[in-house]
């Protein structure tokens, strides 16, 4: 009779087929692990909240009018996201997760975007405050006209201008901010000549420069000069005081929100008509109104917010309507006079705003 210490092969076959799993079992879980907790290079935009800009605007209890409507800021849930909540993401219609080139810019992380978005408020506050302002007839901005920052190489300005040069007019009109060189340059067509008055940069005289504009290379039909512009030597000087908070919500998106919050607590009357609007959109020192992004899922929280209006940047508009159901009214606006004027048609005395005594109050 003999006898063995070693294994058959069916208990060599299942020993090796318990390790080939416990394998599979830990690299699995080594995946979940990693896609569940490892962020990869894209952010998610999702919808965030619908915020009563009132309680964020104070003054002085004798320049205060309080309406009886709300102007609510609009924001969203932005930042890095794991494999599982991009697929997520993808699965859901109100979310948008993009490619981090796509939302920053090169060699900035989440945390240096962050403080670049807070700083975009802080910019947006101060014009938002500047422009409501000149809406009530005060001169609170002010600026020694459009300095050129970079030049296209290969377009007009580049044989007319240097950086550092100062547009002081457009065709005899005085540029005193930079957003009044760039709507009218805007206003004009491919191809007409335009004359700026300019300040050159290494100092001297000023002279006129005359350019024919070009088509716009990534937008056929708009004109085209080359240049990015800065005002120089922006200063806003507001007549009292206005404390604007934004409690750590970033980026230039609440602009038009807050100039309109800021017009209707330093006026009497209704500015909203007594009614629930939300709005979202930069605001320039014109008073013109820009795109934002992220407009699909800020109607998403506004349609659940109650609001009765949102006010939307022009070339928003269409894509907001698609997400704001049968009971919110979406309003396209390219300015804050076509605000004021779709809050008029609402029952708004935006249209009758008395101007503002700096000392007193409203006139």
């Amino acid at each position: 009779m003999q006898s063995s210490t070693g294994t058959t092969g069916d208990e060599s076959v299942r020993g090796r087929r318990s390790t080939v799993v416990a394998i599979v079992i830990l690299v699995c879980s080594a995946f979940v692990w990693w896609a569940s907790e490892i962020e990869i290079g894209y952010y998610q935009v999702a919808p965030g909240s619908a915020v009563d800009t009132g309680p964020l605007v104070g003054v002085d209890e004798e320049r205060y009018f309080e309406p009886e409507g709300k102007v609510l800021l609009t924001t969203v849930l932005f930042g890095k996201v794991t494999l599982v909540e991009a697929i997520a993401g993808w699965l859901d219609p109100t979310v948008d997760v993009l490619r981090e080139q796509v939302v920053a810019p090169p060699d900035v992380d989440e945390s240096e975007l962050r403080e670049l978005n807070l700083g975009l408020m802080e910019e947006s506050k101060q014009t938002a405050l500047g422009v409501a302002f000149e809406a009530l007839g005060v001169d609170a901005i002010a600026g020694r006209g459009a300095e050129v920052i970079e030049i296209v190489p290969g377009t007009p300005a580049d044989d007319a201008l240097e950086a550092g040069d100062v547009i002081v007019s457009v065709d005899g009109e005085p540029t005193t901010v930079h957003i009044d060189a760039v709507r009218a340059l805007a206003a004009k067509d491919p191809g007409d000549r335009v004359v700026l008055g300019v300040e050159p940069a290494a100092g001297g005289e000023r002279r006129d420069v005359e350019v024919s504009l070009i088509d716009h290379p990534q937008e056929p039909g708009r004109p085209f000069l080359g240049v990015s512009l800065n005002t120089r030597d922006l200063a806003f000087d507001f007549p009292f005081e206005v404390d604007v908070r934004s409690e750590q919500i970033g980026g230039p998106s609440a602009g038009l929100a807050f100039t309109l919050e800021i017009i209707d607590i330093l006026t009497e009357g209704e500015l909203t008509g007594g009614r629930i609007v939300a709005a979202t959109g930069t605001i320039e020192l014109d008073g013109s109104v820009g795109e934002v992004g992220g407009v699909a899922q800020k109607t998403t929280v506004v349609r659940e917010s109650g609001a009765d209006i949102f006010l939307v940047p022009a070339g928003e508009a269409d894509r907001a309507r698609r997400f704001a159901g049968a009971d919110l009214e979406v309003v396209a606006v390219e300015t804050l006079e076509d605000a004021l004027e779709a809050l008029a048609d609402a029952g708004g005395n935006g249209l009758a705003l008395p101007p503002l005594d700096a000392d007193t109050g409203p006139a």
